[in-house]
């Protein structure tokens, strides 16, 4: 079946500092906005936030701003991520997914776990679950709507100068899952749809987003990508002194926890699928 993809592009709205940056160019193929401190950071994010009067924000931190051919940022679910794609990969790729998918919902009724029904019922949770926890390729792109939390990850771990934060304009949320026909997406809060044992969405203020009606197959893979959704992409320091006197980074053992249960059973799935990967291959 062949599905008609269409997530909706945006226009967002600039300050004027951001407007004489971009000279009327596509935000995507612009450098990032250059940040030197949290603060500043903050307020232009508000200043989006009140020219956008439309959508809600979401963030993402990453070290660099990955590009395709084009010179485009891009910001593809990590199941469709490759230039070519065949459609074979992706079709093992999706098969993969069912795998982790029926696991993961064994093992919540297993281990008897909250919310248990929902993950057997609703593939987003499951597939959300799997994505945040990094178990395999899913259709869902990893967000936050705390802006620490990105400029966190932006700087994690990074041996660069300076990192990049993505600000994207969605619908507003109406419940833990949302679905919106008009803009062709899901979005799902992870606070709302993770059992208490799965301690890293709430540390993280977690949401997944991806577009409806997801199968294998795709008409045009461009439709699939969050570059439509793009409001700014701001450049800041990985120095300690952007944050100030009044704020720090996240510490890595609380973005990621060592007593999550759930990580700890997503890490078994991982293990578990690897292994039965390569005993194919070895047969």
């Amino acid at each position: 079946m062949i599905v008609w993809y269409n997530m909706r592009e945006i226009t967002p709205s600039f300050f004027p500092d951001l407007e004489r940056h971009v000279e009327g160019q596509v935000l995507r193929k612009t450098a990032p906005y250059p940040i030197h401190t949290y603060h500043e950071l903050v307020r232009k994010v508000a200043q989006l936030s009140f020219l956008n009067k439309d959508f809600l924000l979401f963030y993402r931190g990453q070290d660099q701003d990955y590009q395709n051919k084009a010179g485009s940022s891009t910001f593809y679910p990590t199941i469709y991520r490759k230039d070519i794609l065949t459609s074979q990969e992706i079709r093992a790729r999706f098969e993969l997914l069912e795998m982790a998918t029926y696991k993961l919902t064994e093992a919540f009724d297993r281990e008897k776990l909250d919310g248990r029904a929902d993950i057997r019922r609703k593939p987003y949770i499951a597939w959300s679950i799997l994505q945040h926890y990094g178990v395999c390729d899913t259709p869902l792109l990893d967000l936050t709507q705390s802006l620490r939390v990105a400029a966190t990850f932006a700087q994690q771990d990074n041996p660069a100068d300076s990192g990049v934060v993505y600000v994207f304009g969605l619908p507003y949320t109406t419940n833990r899952i949302t679905y919106n026909s008009e803009q062709d997406l899901v979005i799902v809060r992870l606070l709302s749809i993770c059992p208490p044992e799965a301690l890293r969405p709430y540390f993280q203020e977690g949401y997944l987003c991806g577009t409806l009606d997801i199968t294998d197959t795709y008409v045009n893979k461009s439709e699939l990508d969050f570059k439509n959704r793009l409001i700014a992409k701001f450049s800041i320091p990985t120095a300690p002194s952007f944050w100030g006197a009044s704020f720090s980074r996240i510490p890595k053992n609380l973005l990621f926890p060592d007593d999550d249960r759930i990580a700890e059973m997503c890490t078994r799935i991982r293990e578990e699928i690897i292994h039965e990967i390569k005993s194919v291959f070895v047969s």
